[in-house]
């Protein structure tokens, strides 16, 4: 869950800012129970209505590089969710 950064203007704002932040989840909480289709459709976001491009492009990806896939799948998930601040 995404919060707003503290502008300098409210104390209270500020302490409710440092402790969401410290509230989060680590990766392996945020994704116990969340089976790897999620994750990934998670982390591609998919809308197809509104996908310009071929869906195919990304399974082709997942198939070139198979063997390492989920190695790096699962690092680049990890550091997404850290970018959007849905873990610590």
């Amino acid at each position: 869950m995404k919060q707003p950064i503290y502008d300098g203007t409210n104390e209270d704002e500020c302490e409710y800012y440092d402790n969401a932040i410290m509230e989060l989840p680590t990766f392996e909480e945020w994704t116990k129970d969340m089976p790897l289709t999620d994750q990934i459709k998670f982390y591609y976001d998919v809308d197809a209505n509104n996908f310009i491009g071929d869906p195919w492009e990304i399974v082709g990806e997942i198939a070139e590089d198979c063997p390492n896939f989920l190695n790096n799948f699962r690092a680049e998930f990890k550091q997404y969710l850290k970018e959007g601040e849905y873990i610590q």
